[in-house]
């Protein structure tokens, strides 16, 4: 391979772990400058949305330009932070691009730092205590926190099989909604609707709003508004199918 393609497949494969694994899209293209620039690469340009990296630069009197995908994007910030170490040891000299290279090869392949069992175990914890937090009683706690826990499991089962996220969050929160009824039917003294809210709290897409807004401050309009248009359709997946349940309870 030569350098310079070397220097390619590295920026491509720090940006390309970074938007999977839900940096921000600012933030991916400085640092797939950073790489190029400190690699001795001129004219660096890049255009990142959600889905898809192009990236382009001039080393001599050769130009180069790729464009890869991004089908699918999952939450793991440790990633990020890892690819930004790298980076970061690029631009002070500590690492070379070939051992860049290798540490990001590594980075991709590493597992989740906690595993699923744990983040699931979290999720229902975080729903049975936000449904107590907004008033709920104690009883609320162990049928929300199932709920949530359900939620949290079938939404990435729902995607694996139907590939497209608004029905995949939208069964999930049917199916949350869904066994919160009926905890309601069997204890009439619980609180439906604030089990609902708990229930639904693994879906929210924080993580989403929150790269909207930061992108479209950076400049970012297209990616801003991108990230904004998919946090609004997981919202209204969830409202949906909240609409639903609280018609049965009616």
């Amino acid at each position: 391979m030569l350098p310079d393609d070397l220097v390619m497949e590295t920026c491509l494969l720090a940006g390309e772990i970074m938007l999977r694994s839900g940096g921000e899209t600012y933030r991916v293209e400085t640092t797939m400058a950073l790489i190029a620039q400190s690699a001795g690469m001129e004219s660096v340009h890049s255009f990142v949305t959600p889905t898809s990296i192009i990236f382009s630069y001039r080393s001599g009197e050769r130009s180069l330009t790729r464009m890869i995908r991004i089908p699918e994007r999952t939450i793991d910030l440790n990633k990020v932070t890892l690819v930004n170490q790298v980076s970061r040891s690029v631009v002070s000299g500590s690492m070379l691009i070939t051992e860049a290279y290798l540490r990001l090869q590594e980075i991709d392949k590493e597992k989740r730092q906690y595993p699923n069992w744990l983040q699931n175990l979290a999720a229902g914890v975080a729903s049975g205590s936000f449904a107590v937090l907004q008033g709920g009683s104690g009883y609320d706690l162990l049928p929300t926190a199932i709920a949530g826990l359900c939620v949290n499991i079938s939404s990435g089962y729902f995607q694996q099989i139907l590939r497209i996220k608004f029905f995949a969050e939208f069964m999930s929160a049917f199916l949350g909604g869904l066994i919160v009824y009926c905890f309601c039917l069997l204890f009439p003294v619980l609180h439906l609707n604030l089990m609902i809210i708990g229930a639904m709290i693994p879906l929210f897409p924080g993580l989403a709003v929150t790269n909207s807004l930061r992108d479209l401050m950076a400049g970012d309009l297209i990616a801003g508004i991108s990230r904004g248009v998919e946090a609004l359709l997981t919202a209204l997946a969830v409202a949906v199918a909240t609409a639903l349940i609280l018609s049965f309870g009616r």
